[in-house]
């Protein structure tokens, strides 16, 4: 049975692991994720919302992500 948590609850052990494994490449891991998201918003547009606005480009998305790390960290 599947468990369903918030995107607010804490990074579990194993992917903080894994993410302190592969640490050299989380920067272009992340450039990587929000091109894709930035190609998704212009291809199908479907969208990452950020303080009631669209998240539509690599700063907006960038930003967007931040804070709900920002939130997470809370």
């Amino acid at each position: 049975m599947a468990v369903f948590t918030s995107e607010y609850d804490p990074m579990d052990k194993e992917k903080k692991e894994k993410m302190e494994e592969h640490q050299e490449l989380l920067a272009d891991m992340l450039d990587l994720a929000i091109q894709e998201l930035e190609e998704i918003a212009k291809d199908s547009e479907i969208y990452m919302i950020d303080q009631m606005k669209i998240c539509d480009d690599y700063e907006s998305i960038f930003q967007c992500l931040k804070h709900q790390a920002l939130k997470r960290k809370a």
